[in-house]
């Protein structure tokens, strides 16, 4: 007999996490790309190929940024990636923080953390979940928040 296959995919805070991470990641490489090609199109050589500026060559055609443009666009970029550095930091910061507290809970406030922290369930969906009344889960979780679990 074939198992149901799921329609709608279970929400998981640690999956939303790394999937922002993954996107963090993505934007870095592509403002390095940025900074490569603005120093490609400056007529820059980087530090490993400091050479100098060969005058012997004609004038080549396309794109130029004039030196303080480029500059600016380089630190531009340069500050958009330590944000997203800074960002990326945080997220992992949170999800480490995340992972300490589900893992020091016991019983009803483990699942109540679980459902309600990890899986984002609505607190009626959590306590049909759980096999508890909607009351009893407002209860725990209201405990839990006294306690600076939540």
């Amino acid at each position: 007999m074939a198992k149901p296959v799921k329609t709608v995919k279970e929400r998981n805070l640690f999956d939303e996490i790394d999937l922002k991470i993954m996107l963090i990641n993505e934007q870095i490489k592509n403002h390095r790309r940025s900074i490569e090609k603005a120093k490609r199109e400056c007529g820059w050589n980087g530090p490993s190929a400091v050479g100098g500026v060969d005058y012997s060559k004609e004038q080549s055609k396309g794109v130029h940024i004039a030196f303080i443009d480029g500059l600016r666009m380089i630190e531009l970029d340069e500050r958009r990636i330590r944000e997203l550095e800074e960002e990326r930091k945080d997220l992992r910061k949170s999800k480490k923080r995340i992972k300490r507290i589900y893992e020091s809970l016991a019983g009803y406030e483990s699942q109540v953390y679980y459902y309600r922290i990890i899986r984002k369930m609505t607190q009626a969906a959590a306590a049909d979940e759980m096999s508890i009344s909607v009351r009893q889960f407002q209860r725990i979780e209201s405990d839990m928040k006294e306690k600076g679990l939540i």
